[in-house]
């Protein structure tokens, strides 16, 4: 099937129209047949009378005529009642095979009665009409070979009747050739006006959809809020919306045609207004904000964004006006209204500090929506869009959190923690977190880190972390070349407390001494043109200070202007013994039972979704009394809720009274208790332990770390305490073990994949590239998992998972599965060849995690069909879905891998075409089959999807048996594989020339 035709399947009309035409044009050609048939049959009744039995010949002609005549009934009658094309055709079908059955017989009757000569006429009749219904039936194929077996079929068993000499041998020899080139024939004639039907109502079909976009387009800058002109290359007029007749007082008439300059541009800004138009034409577009002059004189300021017309005529330029007076008049009463909003600063901080809770709850819904959506299908316009969604919620939500927490310290509601950490490997991963930043800015991040450190200090991870990210950060966004360097050193104080003094320096821009007095006030920086050139709150540094003071310290910065800048502070904490540090083993949540106790139906939805998601059993409250009614219904019916997430502010009764209630009940006793907070308040954390509340979070919180939360919770006891440790976003990182885990992946891209997301995560990984590589280095090495691919060289993940489990004390090592199968019984092939887990590629990092973690399992779903598989591939013009790869990685940390994956892929790929083309080639079934599955579990990992759905096609058609069908897939395989390698490498020589 060509591409044409594959297109237009995808439009049912187009389909129809289709179908309808090719039963016109067998209608159309049924006058002609009829006549044709009347003749023929006369010119052999005119040849063979008086040399064969009149009888017989009269009853073949007459049998002629009357199917003729029945055949010319059925083409009126199909006309007159307008039938549809799948009656038209039946009828036809059956009306044309009669008559090739009639002149079948007739002829195969009458050869064996006439000489030679005369056979030879009566073939030359009877292929005649068969090269003419070949033509005439172009339109139906099906009708062609009825009519080809029923009139060949007879004759050629005449023709064997008559004798088995020489004459009658080749006779029969030429029909056959004759009737199978005749079927070629109309075969690719159907073909060919089949794609001329489809081609021509695809045409009109987008021909139609184009106009309507039109008027859709005509109806949108009409209905536009801001004032719309398109002008041609001579800055003259060609078309105004309302809002730009009523914004600056011009008629369409009046507009149209004239100099846009002259119409609404003072004298005085006609050289500001040519350049404007010269950037928009060079540089694609160009803003500004300007005042413009109406038509009574007067002047109204405007932003002006001015766009050159793509895929129009060269030189149009699309111009929006927007009325900016408000915003002026807004800009100047903020002015007068500065000295007023100052005197209030400390009340404006007491009151954001308790609408955190109100201004977290919709950013929340905004992250937690996205994260949801961004795990749908999306095209690749949408995943951009949401994906550009994401990272602003994210960019306001950091603001948000400098002017809550700012807010905080000067209303003194902030409260720092005191839990145990490793700090030496909070440094690490802050660090490392951060240089991905330094990287793009080929920067040098060096650490420099003192061995002296304690296992295990007491403080607060989240603040020494918030004021390193700050300072770090800041020293990379004013660093354009050379180096920063993070120092940390660490020196006994006193009994069981160590001083540790940090310091950040960078080779930066630097702080000349007059800008340093004012550093660290909030809302500044060095100079206004630092906020315009580099963005930021100017609260940044303040908030840093403010947190050092308070854990004890003081913040000093010592720079010089062109040199770089040092930013040093010093801690102590108290050292913690080794055993406080108790590690968190997570447990599988699928099946258990939960409930969700939130007023907000936005945070319900996105909770609920992402616990069904992990299998869980979910049950909703709004509020608490409803939510207390549950569990205690619950409890009396026999299955208790094993968990309750219970948001902290509520109306009417919050969450700490209600975790309160349920620990005065002693038949709840068993329920582990879960706080969500959008705001922290002063004494949170001592309250948990209070009242028993086994965990505290802060939204929004990312699915990873919610799940896994969860596992922790359920792993502990249900009765909280005083001293009992809570679970929060910093214990369980904390808690995490590192394990030694071996993967077996014969594929470069794969490895890359799965490796460095579990290397983020702080796991130590080896890698290995077949299956007995893989038993021998677990013969030699006690490692915690084994991530096994099924389909490897030399030996495959079951022989290698059978061998594993051979070897001495290696019984109960968990492998998991890594196959690109999805199919119904994938997942118990695995499971009975002793595997532990089942991970389909490509996966997302929260299945990995949770996987080799131990805290979540692989859903046992229902049976899914080769066409379930079927993934839309992203837009024609896009065949590589680059951001949701990017995104994945970025879920799991390791976003800075991205691009030397990208490299392996496209080192690899010719190579993977190489072999599936060598394999089809030589027309081996196995050998296509395993380089479809090699390749497509590459292009998978990388969101080359329409790729991959090809080549899931061809592996599955050469394990079926079906070579010419992979075979015949190797042609797309290639364009698209040639298609993916290109956009990949633009993608990479984009990046690198940034």
């Amino acid at each position: 099937m060509t591409a044409s035709r594959a297109t237009a399947t995808s439009h049912g009309p187009i389909e129809a129209q289709v179908e309808r035409a090719l039963t016109d044009r067998v209608m159309a050609g049924e006058p002609m047949a009829q006549l044709a048939h009347v003749i023929m049959i006369g010119v052999i009744a005119v040849l063979l009378w008086g040399r064969t039995s009149t009888a017989l010949l009269l009853a073949w002609v007459a049998t002629i005529v009357v199917g003729v005549g029945v055949r010319a009934a059925t083409t009126r009658h199909l006309r007159t009642t307008k039938a549809d094309s799948r009656t038209t055709l039946g009828a036809v079908r059956l009306a044309v095979t009669a008559l090739g059955l009639a002149w079948g017989v007739g002829a195969g009757a009458i050869i064996p009665e006439v000489p030679p000569q005369y056979m030879a006429m009566i073939l030359v009749v009877v292929s005649g009409l068969v090269s003419g219904a070949a033509n005439t039936l172009d339109a139906d194929p099906v009708t062609f070979r009825g009519f080809l077996v029923t009139t060949l079929g007879p004759l050629l068993a005449g023709i064997l009747v008559s004798g088995h000499e020489r004459v009658q041998l080749v006779a029969v020899s030429l029909i056959v050739i004759f009737g199978g080139f005749m079927l070629v024939l109309n075969r690719r004639a159907h073909r060919i006006l089949s794609d001329h039907h489809h081609s021509s109502a695809l045409v009109a079909l987008r021909e139609e959809e184009a106009q309507r976009e039109r008027r859709h387009l005509d109806a949108l800058i009409d209905s536009a809020p801001l004032g719309i002109v398109v002008v041609d290359r001579d800055n003259r007029v060609q078309r105004v919306n309302p809002r730009f007749q009523d914004l600056f007082g011009y008629s369409s008439d009046q507009a149209v045609g004239r100099d846009l300059d002259d119409l609404i541009v003072p004298e005085g800004d006609r050289s500001v207004a040519r350049e404007l138009n010269r950037r928009a034409q060079e540089s694609g577009r160009a803003v500004a904000e300007v005042d413009r002059r109406r038509r009574d004189g007067g002047l109204v300021p405007v932003r002006v964004s001015a766009a050159a017309v793509e895929g129009g005529v060269s030189g149009d330029l699309f111009v929006q006006y927007e009325d900016i007076s408000e915003r002026r008049r807004a800009e100047q009463v903020m002015r007068e209204a500065r000295d007023t909003a100052e005197r209030l600063a400390r009340a404006r901080s007491s009151f954001l500090a308790n609408m955190s809770h109100e201004i977290r709850t919709p950013m929340n819904a905004v992250v937690g929506f996205v994260e949801l959506l961004l795990d749908t299908e999306l095209s690749t316009d949408q995943r951009r869009a949401l994906e550009l969604v994401r990272s602003s919620a994210e960019a306001l939500l950091t603001i948000l959190n400098d002017v809550l927490d700012f807010s905080k310290i000067e209303a003194e509601h902030l409260e720092l923690e005191a839990i145990p950490f490793d700090l030496q490997k909070l440094l690490h991963s802050t660090v490392g977190l951060l240089a991905v930043r330094a990287r793009e800015k080929h920067l040098e991040l060096i650490t420099d880190i003192g061995m002296d450190f304690p296992a295990l200090v007491r403080g607060d991870p989240t603040r020494v972390r918030q004021v390193l990210t700050n300072l770090i950060g800041n020293a990379i966004k004013f660093t354009d070349e050379g180096e920063v360097v993070v120092r940390a050193v660490a020196t006994p104080a006193g009994d069981n407390a160590v001083r540790v003094e940090f310091a950040v320096r960078d080779t930066g821009i630097g702080i000349s001494r007059e800008q340093l007095a004012s550093i660290f006030q909030e809302f500044t920086q060095a100079d206004a043109s630092m906020t315009r050139r580099f963005g930021g709150t100017g609260l940044g540094l303040a908030i840093a200070r403010k947190l050092v003071t308070l854990m004890g310290g003081e913040l000093s910065v010592e720079s010089e202007v062109g040199k770089g800048s040092t930013f040093a502070f010093a801690l102590a904490f108290p050292v913690e013994a080794p055993s406080a540090r108790a590690a968190t083993t997570g447990v599988s949540l699928g099946s258990r039972r939960v409930l969700i106790v939130d007023d907000n139906e936005t945070n319900r939805r996105i909770l609920r979704d992402i616990l069904a998601g992990a299998g869980m059993a979910v049950r909703e409250a709004t509020s608490a009394a409803p939510g207390l009614a549950a569990l205690h219904e619950a409890h009396r019916s026999g299955t208790p809720l094993e968990l309750a997430i219970i948001d902290a502010q509520m109306p009417e009764q919050d969450g700490f009274s209600l975790a309160t209630e349920i620990r005065a009940t002693p038949a709840l006793a068993g329920t582990r208790l879960l706080m969500l907070t959008s705001a922290g308040q002063r004494g949170d954390a001592q309250r948990c332990r209070e009242v028993g509340i086994n965990g505290y979070l802060t939204k929004p919180i990312a699915r990873a770390d919610l799940l896994e939360a969860l596992s922790a919770l359920l792993a502990g006891s249900a009765a909280g305490g005083a001293d009992e440790r809570i679970i929060t976003r910093h214990t369980i990182a904390e808690a995490r073990r590192r394990m030694h885990i071996l993967l077996a992946e014969d594929n470069p891209v794969n490895q890359q994949v799965a490796a460095t997301m579990l290397r983020k995560r702080g796991h130590e990984v080896d890698v290995v590239a077949n299956g007995g590589a893989a038993v021998a280095a677990v013969r030699a090495t006690a490692y915690d998992v084994v991530l096994m691919d099924i389909q490897m060289p030399e030996m495959d993940g079951f022989a290698a998972t059978e061998a594993i489990r051979a070897l001495p004390d290696r019984a109960g090592l968990p492998i998991i599965a890594l196959t690109a199968h999805a199919l119904s019984g994938e997942r118990e092939r695995c499971l009975s060849h002793g595997m532990t887990g089942y991970l389909t590629k490509p996966f997302r990092s929260h299945e990995l995690f949770g996987l080799v973690e131990g805290w979540a399992e692989p859903a046992v779903s229902a049976p899914v069909t080769p066409e379930a598989l079927a993934v839309p591939a992203p837009a024609p013009d896009r065949p590589v879905d680059l951001e949701h790869f990017r995104r994945t990685m970025r879920e799991a940390g390791a976003e800075e891998a991205v691009d030397s994956i990208l490299d392996t892929f496209l080192e690899t790929a010719p190579e993977r075409l190489a072999v599936l083309g060598a394999a089809v080639a030589r027309d081996e079934a196995a050998g296509i089959a395993a380089a479809a599955h090699a390749f497509k579990s590459a292009a998978g990992s990388i969101g080359a999807r329409a790729l991959a759905s090809l080549l899931s096609d061809a592996e599955r058609a050469a394990r079926a048996g079906d070579g010419s069908g992979a075979r015949g897939l190797y042609d797309r395989i290639e364009q698209e594989a040639g298609a993916v390698v290109e956009y990949v490498r633009q993608a990479r020589n984009a990046k690198r020339e940034t």
